[in-house]
């Protein structure tokens, strides 16, 4: 049992470290990162849906580079919280309350970050409760087995498309009965028993058996029950007692190193059938409670040795292995683990010469994220929580970032940074290195645009030479929609710039797109120097809504449409380096 426990601790700081959207190595930051700017604080609000204060909330703010830390505070009578010692760098703020949940972000949205001096509103919402009574085929209570609610769409209904780790969990009492509060608005799974991935390593005898889905089906045939803020939803289950079987086998790894196995069903899903680990010494692994059905099994190879919060270990990650259990236990899988692949990249910055530029403000590394979006459509059988480690993170005091354990696909990289005289001029990348270093020398075509374009990445495969590009003397715009006594800008109204030089047009970096305030105020920042055509649309194509579905390669004919229509109404616009254009009036034509 003590053998046991040690792994599992091990397994446990892998998987915070791994679930955590923030993926970088931060080492402190160096008079390189920082300025005149000294140790700071981020304050602000705490308040329910209504706009109430919440005093005696608590808040936690976590940096980007090491997000299993962070500082807390508390609210005042008024809501207020200061949190200070903060460095500089990019933060992500949230709260708690009993029975009250963070408003949680969209499916696959990017969430907010925050620097010091920053004012923070968060709003909390009242969590809303599952409760329901698990009975025997006779109607008998069921006792101390173990209920999960596991949300499947958000309060809008959009589907999550990769992996969530929010499964909340509570035991049936001695009247069979369960309660599970505090669980963020969105559509539900609740089932009863089975491991599902989670073991517990404690006496229960109801751990091999398939997991039972309210009200009493498999998985397939499970209701989808929806959870609104403050309000109770009633789920109670009849107890199949479905036993379970068993999926055993060995994980080939190098040396001493840990493994963990996964079971995913082939027919989709982001969670699990069953997950377990290698036993140490290369022992087997023994996945319990598995239900009839076609799967796919992986391993992912990991040191043995303790992790420490700030560093992400090499991957390994096996071929996906299909299996098919039919009323019986599958014996000797054997999985062989191969290296992740990886991105290796650089910052730099081309300061300019230009006298208007002269005395601006750099960027901070520790406040620039870099975020890597890999395609939605390259799904695999892959550990969920792998797809992860794309995330974002900030560079380090040279400029370098690194992100490690990636699954074959195609990626995207996103950078972003606080400094409005600079601009994002250009993300290169040259040739691949070689999987195997001993490989003879080839001419290796050159990659193409990955500013325009989508990067493949090959199993194992390293990228060391991709560059990003700041360049110094970024204009901006401060513009307005004209508008008549007591009139206001429909929502969703966007101001699109769009390069006007015809051998831009081509330049993904060169496309902006903002929204119109109601009062039709609107702002443009951090714009290559150049000559532009400005439109105003109401309402605007669904897929040049934001800036990063804007420079898809998959909006190129979009882009292109756009860039005929602000073309015929030639709105010209020339912007020289560092300036700031005030008052610039644009309305519909």
């Amino acid at each position: 049992m003590k053998e046991k426990s040690s792994f599992l601790a091990t397994a446990i700081v892998l998987l915070a470290l791994t679930c955590a959207s923030a993926m970088a190595q931060q080492p402190a930051p160096t008079p390189e990162t920082t300025n005149d700017e000294a140790i700071g604080a981020i304050s602000g609000q705490i308040v329910n849906e209504r706009g109430e204060p919440m005093s005696g909330a608590s808040v936690l703010i976590r940096a980007l580079g090491n997000p299993t830390t962070g500082r807390t505070g508390s609210a005042d009578a008024e809501g207020r919280f200061r949190v200070t010692g903060l460095e500089p760098g990019l933060y992500l703020v949230s709260g708690y309350a009993p029975a009250y949940v963070f408003q949680p972000a969209e499916f696959d949205s990017s969430p907010n970050y925050y620097r010091i001096g920053d004012s923070v509103r968060v709003e909390m919402i009242k969590g809303g409760v599952i409760t329901g009574m698990v009975a025997s085929a006779t109607g008998e209570p069921i006792i101390g087995v173990r209920v999960r609610a596991l949300r499947i769409r958000d309060v809008k209904g959009k589907r999550t498309t990769g992996p969530q780790f929010g499964m909340v969990e509570r035991t049936t009492d001695d009247r069979g009965f369960y309660r599970i509060y505090g669980l963020a608005p969105g559509t539900y799974l609740v089932s009863a028993g089975g491991a599902q991935g989670n073991q517990s390593f404690q006496m229960n005898p109801y751990e091999n058996d398939v997991p039972t889905y309210a009200p009493s089906s498999t998985r397939d045939g499970a209701t989808e029950y929806t959870v609104r803020s403050g309000e109770e939803t009633t789920a109670d289950i009849r107890y199949r007692s479905d036993p379970g079987h068993t999926v055993s086998g060995t994980v080939k790894v190098t040396g001493n190193n840990a493994a963990s196995v996964m079971l995913m069903p082939v027919d989709g899903g982001f969670m699990p059938a069953a997950n377990g680990f290698q036993l140490p010494g290369g022992r087997g692994f023994e996945l319990i409670g598995v239900g009839d059905g076609d799967y796919q099994v992986v391993a992912t190879e990991f040191p043995s040795n303790p992790v420490t919060p700030t560093t992400i270990p090499e991957f390994g990650i096996s071929e996906a292995k299909r299996i098919t259990v039919r009323g019986a236990d599958v014996s000797g899988i054997e999985l062989i683990t191969r290296p992740a692949s990886s991105i290796t990249g650089r910052i730099a910055l081309e300061p300019s010469k230009v006298p208007e530029c002269q005395g601006k403000r750099k960027p901070l590394f520790a406040e620039t994220l870099i975020e890597l979006q890999r395609h939605e459509k390259d799904a695999d059988a892959l550990a969920p929580y792998l797809r992860m480690m794309g995330g974002a993170m900030a560079p380090d005091p040279k400029g370098v970032f690194v992100f490690r354990n990636l699954t074959p696909g195609r990626y995207r990289i996103d950078p972003r940074f606080h400094a409005r005289f600079w601009y994002l001029q250009s993300i290169s990348i040259g040739a691949p290195a070689s999987t195997t270093p001993t490989a003879p020398r080839t001419a290796t075509p050159p990659r193409l645009d990955p500013a325009a374009s989508w990067t493949a990445i090959k199993p194992g495969e390293h990228i060391s030479n991709l560059m990003i590009t700041l360049a110094e003397g970024a204009a901006s715009i401060r513009g307005k929609v004209p508008l008549a006594d007591g009139a206001t800008i429909p929502a969703g109204t966007a101001v699109y710039l769009v390069p006007a030089e015809a051998d831009k047009a081509s330049d993904v970096l060169r496309y902006f797109v903002t929204n119109v305030s109601s009062d039709g105020t609107f702002t443009l920042n951090n714009l290559p120097p150049g000559r532009y055509w400005s439109v105003l649309q109401n309402p605007f194509p669904s897929e040049l809504a934001t800036l990063r579905r804007l420079r898809l390669p998959e909006s190129a004919e979009a882009r292109t449409k756009l860039r005929r229509t602000a073309e015929a109404q030639k709105s010209d616009v020339e912007l020289k380096p560092c300036q700031t254009l005030a008052d610039y009036q644009l309305s519909f034509k």
